[in-house]
């Protein structure tokens, strides 16, 4: 099921892009890796690219950022359709 991103607190928000910097990027070989991918990842949270995954099953995690063109149709709402992932 997909969350909209303004429905989470800026904290939790914060908390799922430096996960996915940290899952995605690593230890990329420039100075502050994770600065530059934050900033990157919070425009594609805004623009739609990527959208919060809540996945109430999953005892390992309940919420992370995926592409959105990595989802099935039914998963991604109306409004994101047809927009592309970074």
């Amino acid at each position: 099921m997909v969350i909209p991103s303004d429905q989470l607190s800026g904290e939790a928000l914060e908390a799922l892009i430096e996960e996915y910097c940290l899952r995605e990027a690593g230890g990329a070989d420039v100075e502050d890796p994770l600065s530059d991918c934050r900033e990157q990842v919070a425009r594609a949270v805004a623009r739609g690219q990527l959208v919060v995954l809540y996945t109430p099953y999953n005892p390992n995690q309940v919420a992370t950022l995926v592409p959105a063109d990595q989802l099935d149709d039914n998963e991604v709402p109306d409004e994101q359709q047809g927009e592309s992932a970074p």
